[in-house]
């Protein structure tokens, strides 16, 4: 008898404290001291900052997304479990997981539970503080003036693309950020209950693992600009490594001189991001399946022994030369032309920001201000330009961002983890 006693005075007593503590709690969300960052220097490796931390190894790899704990990068940001800073805490409803938290919030159990220090199996008591990483999405009413919600992704793969979405009681005239990235804002849909607006998130392969700030700007009909900044946390892809040995007639095609002017006419292309959305769902594959991938995007690239100091912008499929090559989405041709890197070029902007590219081609049948249709035939495998022998680049770019094109013959437009209007 004297056990259950004491028992139910002890389920008592830690029932009064998250009484207690979520008095002291702003309703739903609150501030509490949470995991701080870290800056990675010089000579860091993941397991001395574990140490120096006092943090499980694998909790500070969890917390920051990171696959292969061998790989960081000086400057790189790293959330630190267990150490003091001002971070979000949302208190927990009756029957919550762990995992029903994370995936009301947008994020990833894994994540959740390494900021908490928890199994991710773990359920929650009513009204148990639960760290969130900064910038997640709250269960709680959004305070951001005529905003009325902001959707994000939990997390993004280097070299995935991710989207932000916003809804307004009425048409703002947004404009965003993405780790300093200006976004293509576009309206979606209006309603009764308000206006979705929507950008993509392109996030490069070489960007390190670590959280990323999303900024939202607008100025209200009083004149006040307000904003709002969230983060979105990036994880590690896994990507293979590459030595490539141009034959002595290329190699001067790897100079800056010849290569910088090139980059400008693309780069001013790319640079557009008002035209209207022209396709919504998957791409279809520009090559027929019997060709196989012979170089993935993301690959680190050393040319003639140099550096790894760059990545592949695209996916390579081997075939013969005079295979054809097809649109797989709907747009407009932007650029056909032979280029001194890319060889014969294609460019087709599939709106909203978003080009695809095909080069070092043998032939190209179209020409600029083209209207095309997926499977619509564009030109024929070649090996002109930077190329050591026939085969298609096929290359994705979102605001300029080269990301992994695999990802859109997966994927339409509402499938980056993120249900518009529900």
């Amino acid at each position: 008898m004297n056990f259950w006693c004491r028992l139910l005075t002890s389920i008592f007593l830690a029932g009064l404290a998250a009484c207690l503590l979520l008095g002291l709690l702003e309703p739903g969300r609150a501030q509490a001291q949470t995991p701080a960052t870290y800056t990675v220097q010089p000579g860091d490796t993941l397991f001395v900052i574990a140490n120096r931390f006092g943090v499980e190894l694998a909790d500070l790899a969890a917390a920051n997304g990171i696959a292969d704990i061998n790989l960081i990068a000086v400057g790189q940001v790293l959330v630190i479990p267990g150490a003091e800073s001002s971070l979000p805490v949302i208190a927990a409803r009756p029957g919550d997981s762990l995992a029903d938290v994370a995936a009301r919030l947008g994020a990833t159990v894994e994540q959740v539970a390494a900021l908490n220090q928890m199994e991710p199996a773990i359920r929650l008591f009513p009204g148990q503080p639960v760290q969130i990483p900064p910038g997640a999405p709250s269960d709680t009413e959004l305070r951001f003036g005529a905003v009325t919600d902001v959707r994000l992704p939990g997390q993004i793969v280097q070299g995935r693309t991710g989207r932000l979405a916003v809804q307004s009681s009425r048409l703002l005239s947004l404009t965003a950020t993405w780790n300093g990235l200006p976004l293509g804002v576009q309206p979606l849909s209006a309603g009764a209950e308000g206006t979705w607006q929507s950008a993509f998130l392109p996030t490069p392969a070489l960007l390190g693992p670590g959280l990323f700030p999303v900024e939202i700007e607008y100025t209200a009909s009083n004149g006040v600009v307000l904003s709002r900044t969230f983060s979105v946390l990036v994880s590690q892809g896994v990507y293979d490594s590459q030595l490539i040995e141009l034959p002595d007639d290329k190699g001067g095609l790897l100079d800056p001189a010849f290569t910088q002017p090139e980059i400008e006419k693309l780069y001013a292309l790319w640079a557009v991001t008002d035209t209207p959305l022209l396709w919504s769902e998957p791409f279809s594959r520009p090559i027929g399946l019997e060709y196989p991938t012979t170089s993935p995007y993301g690959t680190r690239r050393s040319y003639n022994g140099g550096p790894y100091s760059s990545y592949h912008a695209g996916q390579d499929f081997g075939a013969p030369a005079g295979v054809t090559v097809t649109a797989p989405g709907d747009g407009v041709v932007v650029l056909a032309e032979p280029l001194n890197v890319r060889g014969n070029a294609v460019v087709i902007d599939h709106g909203a920001g978003v080009f695809t590219g095909y080069w070092h081609l043998s032939e190209n049948f179209m020409t600029p201000g083209q209207r095309v249709a997926v499977g619509d035939p564009l030109g024929l495998v070649g090996t002109t330009g930077l190329s050591t022998g026939n085969h298609l680049h096929w290359e994705v770019r979102i605001y300029g961002v080269a990301v992994d094109p695999l990802q859109f013959l997966e994927e339409g437009i509402g499938d980056w983890g993120l249900t518009i209007g529900d």
